[in-house]
């Protein structure tokens, strides 16, 4: 059944946070979105996954007086799944900068911990790009700080631009890989971007994300649950082309681009025994948008590792 997008709100950890279920019985799949990103742009992929499961799809916070650090995120979700009714094990479907609050769940809760699925990953190890690449124009050409146009969009907001963050936006990413959103999601999405919070908040996260006493921890192997791990990454081919075409590279800067980034993404699999890499060899980084059949496999392999089946990749 077709569900709309009627946010409902709860006061967590000093977080004014919105959320939305899908699906009958007790929470037992959370999503936990990449950066900046806002519900309407999962909207349709939690109806689809409400057939097999019961969803939460949430925002995370935006009142940066808090820290919006791993830690405080894994806490809000916490706190939030308690007031809620949710199974005692959940799987988390994490995407981009959603997969180091994923990881980071899992190690202060993990009896709470199904299994996780990473979709294109940010690594804890993210910094390294500034090692690879040296130069401040190969550190922008390579797209590994997402924080400028965040700065941009978050200037535009405060002047009252939302009329050209919204033009320039219908032809951006989520809405360049997908253009079957509903009139509302659009809408939502679109109306999310003009708010100076909705950038605040996101530059928070991405600099929290980055700063070495927050994330030193998530670079430990020893301590993370031996939980189903699905790795999910994009295809490298696809990828490459992409870098070339809107960081106006060579195709020789692009491969070392992509080679570190899936160096980083495949980290994941050495926190448990449990890991399964999946490759999306059609997509680039906005995989839930382009393949949701991988998805499906994915949890899918969660599933069977939890009762002891093979899974075949």
């Amino acid at each position: 059944m077709k569900k709309s997008l009627s946010m409902a709100s709860k006061v967590i950890e000093g977080q004014n946070i919105s959320y939305c279920i899908f699906g009958e019985g007790d929470i037992d799949l959370v999503i936990e979105m990449g950066l900046g990103a806002v519900a309407g742009e999962w909207l349709h992929i939690a109806e689809q996954l409400s057939k097999q499961f019961t969803v939460l799809l949430y925002e995370r916070g935006r009142n940066i007086s808090k820290a919006r650090s791993p830690k405080n995120i894994a806490k809000e979700l916490h706190a939030l799944l308690m007031e809620l009714p949710c199974k005692s094990n959940i799987t988390i479907l994490a995407h981009s900068q959603g997969g180091l609050y994923a990881q980071q769940f899992a190690r202060m809760y993990p009896d709470m911990v199904r299994g996780i699925v990473f979709v294109d990953p940010l690594s804890a190890n993210d910094n390294k790009y500034k090692s690879v690449f040296l130069t401040s124009d190969e550190q922008k050409k390579s797209g590994f700080n997402k924080s400028e146009n965040f700065v941009i969009m978050r200037k535009m907001a405060s002047c009252h631009l939302g009329f050209l963050i919204k033009l320039f936006m219908r032809k951006a990413p989520p809405f360049y890989y997908y253009d079957q959103f509903s009139l509302e999601a659009k809408k939502y999405i679109l109306d999310e971007l003009t708010k100076v919070e909705f950038h605040d908040a996101a530059l928070e996260e991405y600099r929290l994300a980055h700063e070495e006493k927050e994330i030193s921890h998530l670079k430990e192997k020893g301590n993370f649950p031996q939980i189903p791990i699905v790795l999910i990454t994009h295809g490298s081919e696809f990828e490459i082309k992409e870098i070339m075409e809107f960081g106006q590279t060579t195709k020789a800067f692009a491969e070392k681009v992509e080679a570190l980034w899936q160096s980083l993404m495949q980290e994941y699999l050495t926190f448990s025994k449990h890991s399964i890499l999946l490759r999306a060899d059609n997509s680039g980084h906005y995989i839930h948008l382009t393949d949701f059949e991988v998805i499906m496999q994915a949890l899918e392999c969660i599933m069977q590792q939890r009762t002891n089946e093979n899974c075949e990749v």
